[in-house]
């Protein structure tokens, strides 16, 4: 069997007269019939551009094709239409929310097979099958703005399967989803693999998907091609190679992990309470609504009941848990954007007392998905505008040295002039962690700070946090999957299943 994709000296940029190619000159082929093939390489270095040209949506939708050719099935993309083009490909994007159309994940499902001309006696069966194998069925119906970060990215990859596209692309596919879930998709993708479709991977975490890739490839800047044919059985040959470009070795960063481990903490700080739960308990329900506190949700669901738990000033803690079970939504309560019973303080004070301006003085987050809180078009805009929010008088020639200074510290400042949205995930990410730094408050909720990220740039943002940690005062609170990222950087740790918040090593 011939390649499933093929892509020859691919010029893309973003920009029609910009100095910078996103891909620049690109070649690679990757096999059909039933192979998972993994791409890594350094954030920014244009994997997921890579993957929607790869999928016919650039330059359908944006940027400029300068020049190469593109193939799926020996047949070049401009001449497939897009329901022919799925027959061979569907791209899975980091950020689920911006690949669904209708309001449940039924009503998804069914409006994906009608775009590839499924017959209609079929649909129902293949809703079943794809629900079943990837757990998704109790979400069916429920509304999809409902449901957490992890269960959208499930709901996704449902989607792509109901469509039995011969090959599977996958930018980022754990976004938000637990080590545990996200072991068990890999093991559902080695059952697709062996039924003969191929899977092509952009992802930063190796250990999981050692064991399953046919081929590794390291993609190098602009997303040329640095080293392929790496398995598990050659991978200790280019141990160097992944340092080089900043990348996760599994054994290497076990290592580290142990060696590393540091708690430098804010002298002024005693590891009092910034941030306190008393009684705590949190319903389901739409995020930002008040009201139904009498005790039941509509539902009857609760995420959290009861909790108490202590936050330290000046310290590091994160908070762990299963996908689905309630992180981000306490987050929100304690923003005073969803309803909660019992007691939340902030720096001493309950946060029922506080306006919220005062409130997000005090408190700064990153949410899940960072393009959601943007408030400008331009990335050293973004900076500038939070120094300026929140530091009154600052003269314009310091904000701006300041600004310029702080995206060369978080290797953003060759994209300064790009829109925000035209980042890449993992650089959205960067940006947004960036910006709430600027805004000087005392308590930064981060939401998955690091997902996304390639190692050099998971270090530089927890350092920046550790320094503001340790010469500040701040008060950091972080929720995560990775327990590598807890162990190397957290002093506290909770975890929160069954409904319950309990104290864990870090």
């Amino acid at each position: 069997m011939g390649p499933i994709l093929s892509m020859s000296d691919v010029v893309f940029r973003f920009f029609e007269q910009g100095k910078r190619n996103v891909l620049d000159h690109v070649s690679l082929e990757i096999e059909g019939g039933g192979r998972i093939t993994l791409l890594m390489g350094g954030s920014g270095c244009g994997k997921s551009t890579l993957a929607a040209v790869a999928a016919g949506l650039y330059p359908e939708n944006g940027g400029f094709l300068e020049g190469g050719t593109i193939k799926l099935g020996g047949i070049p993309v401009a001449e497939l239409a897009p329901s022919r083009r799925a027959a061979f490909l569907t791209e899975m994007f980091q950020n689920p929310d911006l690949q669904f159309c209708m309001d449940t994940l039924r009503g998804e499902m069914r409006f994906c097979m009608e775009n590839i001309g499924v017959p209609p006696s079929e649909m129902d069966g293949r809703i079943r099958r794809a629900a079943e194998e990837m757990g998704v069925a109790p979400l069916l119906d429920r509304p999809l703005y409902t449901l957490s970060g992890g269960e959208k990215q499930r709901s996704t990859l449902a989607c792509l399967f109901v469509m039995e596209s011969r090959c599977l692309l996958l930018d980022e596919p754990f976004a938000n989803i637990d080590r545990a879930a996200a072991a068990r998709i890999v093991r559902l993708l080695h059952r697709v693999r062996d039924g003969g479709r191929s899977i092509i991977v952009v992802d930063h975490q190796l250990d999981l998907w050692l064991d399953a890739a046919d081929e590794i490839i390291i993609l190098g800047e602009g997303a040329r091609v640095l080293q392929r044919g790496i398995t598990r059985e050659n991978i200790g040959q280019y141990v160097r190679l992944f340092d080089e470009q900043g990348l996760f070795f599994p054994e290497a960063e076990e290592a580290k992990t142990a060696s590393t481990r540091r708690f430098s903490h804010h002298r002024g700080e005693d590891g009092k309470p910034a941030v306190q739960f008393e009684g705590l308990s949190v319903p389901q329900g739409t995020p930002g609504r008040r009201g139904f506190l009498g005790g039941h949700t509509p539902s009857g669901e609760w995420l959290l009941r009861d909790a108490d738990a202590s936050f330290p000033a000046g310290r590091m803690t994160a908070v762990l848990g299963p996908s689905g079970s309630g992180k981000t939504t306490t987050f929100l309560a304690a923003l005073s954007q969803h309803p909660y019973e019992g007691t939340i303080r902030v720096l001493g004070t309950d946060i029922r007392r506080m306006r919220r301006r005062e409130l997000y003085r005090r408190v700064g987050i990153v949410f899940q998905n960072p393009a959601n809180q943007f408030i400008t078009q331009n990335v050293a805009e973004e900076v500038r505008e939070s120094l300026r929010v929140w530091e009154k008088g600052l003269m314009a020639a310091e904000c701006e040295a300041r600004a310029e200074e702080q995206l060369e510290a978080f290797g953003l400042r060759p994209y300064r002039r790009f829109s925000p949205y035209m980042l890449s995930q993992g650089q959205q990410r960067r940006l947004a962690v960036l910006s709430v730094l600027a805004g000087g408050q005392r308590v930064l909720f981060l939401d998955e700070p690091t997902y996304g990220q390639d190692r050099r740039s998971t270090d530089s943002i927890m350092e920046a946090l550790r320094r503001k940690v340790s010469e500040e005062g701040l008060t950091v609170i972080f929720i995560t999957h990775d327990r590598r990222l807890v162990r190397a950087w957290a002093d506290k740790a909770y975890l929160l299943e069954d409904k319950k918040l309990m104290e864990a090593a870090p």
